[in-house]
């Protein structure tokens, strides 16, 4: 059986799909990985732990699979240094640690101002994004920068052990803070300013255009012939050609650890308000408005873990349902780790605001559900001001709560669509495969299948509108305070 194979190189795990000439995930591979944080809003993980992850994965693979070409999707804007050798110098910084909030702020200022950091790149400079880590890498780390031959992102990491050739693709390339998203290039201008060598940056190439192939001794190990590997990209971008975001107006809402609102679009001009990100996407001509939310489900997760293990997300998904909207006046900001869009504020968190003698576990579980779908609705709002919106796919783990699809669509006010295949960057991996194969986007775009439509209930939207409200209002009564309390840490 002739197989293409999907890598996604996640935060909390590595997935690897194998998909048939038609669509079909003939085999899914898993393998978790853990996070470290040396010190508060800090997050690293060690590149090798990716690839003996992925390696692994490989060998689980079938043998009577013969594997054509493997494409690769994977976390963006984390940082992997590597000397000339080609040996990683230090774990990778993520892409959701804050460390770097002064480098942006300096960077910012020497460019020029955040106006002409835009008009350079397309966006902002933000804390997780690639630039303002080699910077911090620099001033805090200055032996480790100095043996620095390239800069690589996580997934071209996988790609280099693979092939042994050394890349980026545009999608990646756009949340690195170094490239200039309307030219499609690295910006000159902005690495002269910050004298940053641009030879510590990959050659850039298409997101499935052939990296190279298989290198002789894993082709040994694998017994494999020939395999190619293609590019790859950024595992929104990736992910959201996984459920058919091919085509201006089509958009993906996701809730997984994080949370993301990808809208495809042919535009070339980016968020001037720098609150939406604008990044290429996987396929030529077009790009994509995102915003991004830093703690989504693992905010329902983290008050599980901290007072519900007694709880079956079941009895949970019930509770919720027999609980009114607003939750008896609690409302939930979901800012456990700062947030992106549309604050872009690292010093903000979590608050449970308004508890009374009626809150109990289901109230606030509420809460916390409704939080997390107002900061989806944050970034919604901000991207419907952007684009016309054709279609919304719903993916990620809260995609299969039935009480969470309603509460979304009537918040977005939209019907949502579930996908029948929903395997994240895995699988969208797996069609740029094909596509590297001489494949047509149609023809992987059929793959796509509806499992589920959920329509918005018209008859909730003044309730959520009234809530909605005060959530925002909230986090501006807090803004000052928490930039108070974060200077006393500081």
């Amino acid at each position: 059986m002739d197989v293409n194979l999907g890598i996604d190189v996640g935060t909390t795990g590595i997935k690897v799909l194998a998909v048939d000439g038609s669509g079909n995930v003939v085999g899914n591979f898993s393998h978790p990985l853990s996070l470290l944080t040396p010190h508060p809003a800090w997050a690293e993980q060690d590149p090798e732990s990716w690839w003996e992850g992925v390696l692994s994965l490989l060998q689980a693979v079938p043998r009577n699979m013969k594997v054509k070409r493997i494409g690769l999707s994977g976390q963006m804007h984390t940082l992997v240094p590597l000397d000339k050798d080609g040996n990683v110098l230090r774990n990778a910084i993520l892409w959701c640690d804050q460390r770097t909030a002064s480098q942006c702020e300096a960077a910012t200022r020497e460019l020029g101002g955040e106006e002409r950091v835009i008009a350079l790149t397309g966006n902002p400079v933000y804390p997780g994004f690639t630039l303002p880590k080699i910077l911090w890498l620099r001033s805090q780390e200055p032996q480790i920068y100095e043996k620095i031959a390239v800069c690589l992102i996580a997934k071209d990491y996988i790609a280099y052990k693979l092939t042994g050739a050394l890349g980026c693709d545009p999608s990646d390339a756009s949340g690195s803070a170094m490239y200039d998203v309307v030219r499609r290039r690295w910006s000159e201008p902005l690495l002269e300013v910050l004298n940053i060598d641009k030879k510590l940056l990959p050659p850039i190439q298409g997101s499935f255009e052939v990296r190279g192939r298989l290198r002789e001794d894993l082709t040994r190990k694998f017994s494999w012939d020939g395999v190619e590997v293609v590019a790859g990209g950024a595992d929104n971008a990736v992910s959201a050609l996984g459920v058919g975001v091919c085509e201006e107006g089509d958009c993906m809402v996701s809730i997984g650890t994080s949370g993301t609102v990808v809208g495809a679009t042919a535009q070339t001009a980016s968020d001037k308000t720098g609150k939406l990100h604008f990044f290429n996407h996987v396929l030529p001509g077009l790009s994509y408005y995102m915003g991004v939310m830093l703690s989504a489900a693992s905010s329902l997760n983290w008050f599980k873990e901290k007072m519900g293990r007694h709880l079956t997300w079941d009895e949970i998904e019930k509770g919720i349902g027999e609980t009114p909207i607003g939750s008896d006046g609690l409302l939930w900001l979901p800012y456990l780790q700062g947030e992106r869009t549309p604050h872009r504020n690292p010093n903000a968190r979590g608050v449970l605001f308004g508890l009374s003698t009626m809150s109990d576990e289901m109230r606030i579980f509420r809460a916390i559900m409704e939080g997390i779908t107002y900061g989806l609705r944050d970034s919604f709002e901000l991207l419907r001001e952007r684009m016309p919106i054709k279609r919304v796919f719903l993916v990620g783990g809260g995609a299969k709560n039935r009480i969470w699809r309603k509460m979304l669509a009537t918040n977005l006010k939209v019907p949502v669509t579930v996908p029948a295949v929903d395997e994240g960057g895995a699988y969208g991996a797996a069609m740029l495969a094909a596509l590297g194969g001489g494949g047509e986007v149609a023809a992987v775009k059929a793959w796509v299948k509806e499992a589920s439509a959920t329509d918005p209930d018209a008859a909730d939207y003044p309730k959520y509108d009234a809530v909605y409200g005060q959530f925002k209002a909230l986090y501006i009564d807090l803004k000052q305070r928490f930039d108070a309390v974060a200077g006393l840490n500081g």
